[in-house]
């Protein structure tokens, strides 16, 4: 047999490197490679959401599909978000809602645009659905361009533009004038794009930019349960004018969020003390590591408003990611990658994460005690 899987796998897909997800081996102490939540839900709230499952299975014919709108979860989304139901669209976590705004949005040789370094899943759909990527560089402190950024948008007129807002993996959250001017600009002045604001850390930066839907008709709005603690239920949400999230909705596959899942966030979403608690907890350790890591010789922070951040080191990048290996720590390592030379991504994590984190990065560059 002579099978060619060339002959039949597009050139474009087989040009790609499959996103990877490091699998933590044994003896891991801390686990700070994912931006998930350190915090486990609390015990009410597990109680609660233990008996909602069991309701769900008691109720849920699982011979059956579940809700194929997730009509009772997207109403609870759109009471909290101060929106319309029809403006809400609820997806298996918001990387098959970065997958269905490429799909709808895409043709033969249109383009995607986002800053780079960023969330490596807008190039990678983009490019497995042969769609061009244009890059646009930041600055060598990460911030926004927004002259040179609105000029690639003028010139290259892509369909889709997407702006992590904060970052990932860099944490920096840029200037609000700068991404309602990129905003402005793809609803006409020179483009015609839709601007995806993805604000997957909304709850570590406090910033939003909800007020502005009912200004940008081409304004679409990214956000994930997946970093508050159920990254587990793979829920994303996407919101926009309800024009445009009814022409997105045509390319969602049917029953996307089982039912399992729409149980979850449902009690999830009536326990919002418990996420803000979570969040805070989690920005104030992350603003003691990075005080600490400044006090650290050979270590270089950047600003962060997400629930991680981005350091670089004087020493290899993949020395010093092995290095935290061996004492139990993993982290991101981003050394290797365009304009991140010896950079890691730290998840926060508990305070005796943290903890571990710094001894074993001190040790590591020589500076234990």
């Amino acid at each position: 047999m002579s099978f060619d899987r060339s002959a039949v796998i597009r050139p474009e897909v087989a040009a790609l490197r499959a996103y990877h997800v490091e699998m933590p081996p044994g003896g891991i102490r801390a686990k700070l490679d994912a931006n998930e939540s350190p915090f486990a839900l609390g015990d009410s709230m597990r109680e609660e959401l233990a008996a909602e499952m069991a309701k769900a299975l008691a109720d849920v014919e699982l011979h059956r599909y579940p809700d194929p709108e997730a009509r009772e979860l997207r109403r609870l989304l759109a009471r909290d978000l101060g929106v319309a139901p029809e403006q809400v669209l609820a997806s298996n976590g918001s990387d098959e809602a970065i997958q269905l705004l490429a799909i709808a949005a895409g043709a033969p040789g249109a383009a995607v645009a986002a800053p780079i370094p960023t969330f490596v899943m807008y190039e990678l759909t983009a490019r497995a659905l042969g769609l061009r990527f244009v890059g646009v560089p930041l600055s060598d402190q990460f911030d926004l361009d927004v002259g040179r950024f609105c000029e690639v948008l003028r010139a290259e007129r892509p369909r889709l533009v997407f702006l992590a807002w904060p970052n990932n993996p860099t944490g920096r959250l840029y200037d609000a004038a700068a991404v309602e001017e990129i905003v402005r600009v793809g609803c006409g002045d020179g483009a015609n794009a839709l601007v995806v604001v993805d604000e997957a850390y909304f709850h570590y930066a406090g910033r939003t930019f909800f007020p502005r839907l009912g200004q940008y008709p081409n304004l679409v709005i990214l956000r994930t349960l997946s970093k508050i603690g159920l990254a587990g239920i793979r829920l994303g949400v996407l919101v926009a004018g309800a024009a445009v999230v009814e022409e997105i909705n045509k390319v969602r596959l049917p029953y996307n969020v089982n039912a399992l899942s729409q149980a979850a966030a449902r009690v999830v979403l009536r326990h919002p003390e418990v996420v803000s608690s979570h969040a805070a907890a989690i920005v104030r350790e992350r603003d003691r590591v990075l005080a600490r890591l400044r006090e650290i010789p050979g270590v270089t922070t950047y600003p962060s408003q997400a629930n991680f951040f981005l350091m670089r080191t004087a020493r290899s990048g993949d020395d010093v990611f092995r290095g935290l290996l061996e004492r139990g720590i993993l982290v991101r390592n981003f050394s290797r990658a365009p304009y991140l030379a010896n950079c890691h991504r730290v998840t926060v994590g508990t305070p005796e994460e943290n903890d571990a984190f710094l001894a074993a990065l001190s040790d590591v560059l020589g500076h234990g005690r």
